[in-house]
């Protein structure tokens, strides 16, 4: 009886490392950069760069754990952690060049945004497969591991001078966790190499060109990509929000402690959704879900922006909760309903590329408008962005009609 909650231990697990680190890599890269002399635009640019580069590899990636029998999600994972911890070790290395500290953060913050579907089609792949594994629930603990790790590392920075130094040493550490997790990902039900999550597609496919695919992949489901744009907007304004809370926390009269413990709440505040997502989704549609996440996007952009102090700002975390707290796990299940099998990573790909768009032009938006304009005019155009990609969102997400599959397995 033990053994059928081992998957969802493992997958926790990774769940957990992955989102501390990306908790590390992102919401503590402005505390890093301003720290070796960057301002705020050339934090954005860095970001931004980042955000290009791993927009054009996710498909990229993403195909080739669809069609390759030997690079498989599980496989490629582990590649990209130890490539995460090679560019953390070298931050550690002293007197960098200026250039340095931006080439070698921008190679982290790419590979951690290539690494972010992958993660999630090794869990929705486990479902697929009948090996029954809870998402919500493992997700739930990666919430809670990236609250945590935002409190200590914020507690740390704010006390001590040298403690900046602790962002690439968490880095190494956090991808340490992934790589372990990652190689224990394996399942005594299945045999030899089927425990990697393989996928299988036909000859016509594998004959095909990377940029016929992705043209075949959107005439297929050209709603899905206009549900794309309205998510893109969503992240522009969530990037502003979450890539410059330092800045916004500064503004406020707060530091790198208060910058932690909104992180952290905001994080912690997901959980009861993320556990309760297994069976909301019994309920309610996927489809659904994603119109009510995009809502509350909004939500929390404008009571960021009415936040006149630190409480303030405290107090607009909760929004996360309804907004990405039930974005990520509906997301999923929406594009994994929606997709056909043979294309779940690159689905999955393109869901998570939003995020990355949202990240390259609420980087450079937010940078600009926070160095010519100051922190209230980034929020304001935060929020309009957001309330246009809630609209988006409303009117091109449709009813999937494979939804019922997706979730017989926890049934």
């Amino acid at each position: 009886m033990a053994d059928r909650y081992i998957p969802t231990i493992k997958y926790s697990w990774l769940q957990g490392s992955f989102w501390m680190s990306f908790c590390i890599v992102f919401n503590y890269a402005s505390v890093f950069l301003l720290s070796r002399g960057y301002s705020n635009s050339q934090i954005g640019i860095v970001i931004a760069v980042a955000g290009v580069i791993s927009t054009l590899l996710q498909p990229i990636v993403a195909g080739l754990a669809d069609r390759s029998r030997r690079l498989t999600l599980r496989t490629l994972v582990m590649i990209l952690a130890v490539c995460m911890l090679a560019g953390g070790a070298a931050l550690l290395l002293d007197g960098l060049h200026f250039f340095c500290y931006a080439l070698f953060y921008g190679i982290l913050l790419a590979t951690l945004q290539i690494l972010t579907p992958l993660i999630n089609a090794m869990g929705m792949e486990c479902m697929n497969r009948g090996i029954p594994v809870n998402f919500g629930l493992a997700r739930g603990i990666g919430s809670i591991s990236y609250a945590v790790i935002s409190f200590l590392a914020g507690t740390y920075i704010e006390r001590f001078s040298t403690g900046v130094i602790v962002i690439p040493l968490l880095i190494v550490f956090c991808y340490l966790m992934v790589f372990v997790a990652a190689g224990c990902f394996l399942f005594r039900t299945e045999r030899g190499e089927s425990h990697e999550m393989e996928h299988h597609t036909d000859e016509n496919k594998l004959n095909c060109t990377e940029t016929e695919r992705e043209s075949s992949f959107f005439r297929t489901y050209k709603r899905f990509f206009v549900l794309l744009t309205g998510i893109s907007l969503l992240f522009i304004c969530h990037n502003m929000l979450n890539n410059y809370l330092f800045q916004i926390m500064t503004y406020h009269k707060g530091g790198s402690r208060e910058m932690g413990i909104a992180s952290g709440l905001s994080a912690v505040l997901e959980l009861p959704i993320m556990i309760a997502f297994s069976f909301m989704i019994r309920k309610f549609s996927s489809r659904n879900l994603l119109r009510v996440s995009g809502v509350f996007f909004t939500v929390k952009a404008f009571l960021t922006l009415l936040a006149g102090n630190v409480m303030g700002i405290y107090l607009a975390q909760p929004a996360q909760m309804l907004g990405f707290g039930l974005f990520v796990p509906a997301s999923v299940y929406y594009t994994n309903a929606l997709i056909r099998p043979s294309d779940h990573a690159r689905g999955q790909a393109f869901m998570t590329a939003t995020n990355t768009i949202g990240s390259v032009f609420g980087s450079l938006l937010g940078g600009f408008l926070m160095d010519q304009k100051g922190i209230p005019a980034m929020l304001a155009a935060a929020l309009g962005v957001s309330a246009a990609g809630t609209i988006l969102v409303f009117i091109s997400a449709q009813r999937c009609e494979n939804e019922g599959n997706t979730t017989s397995h926890r049934k």
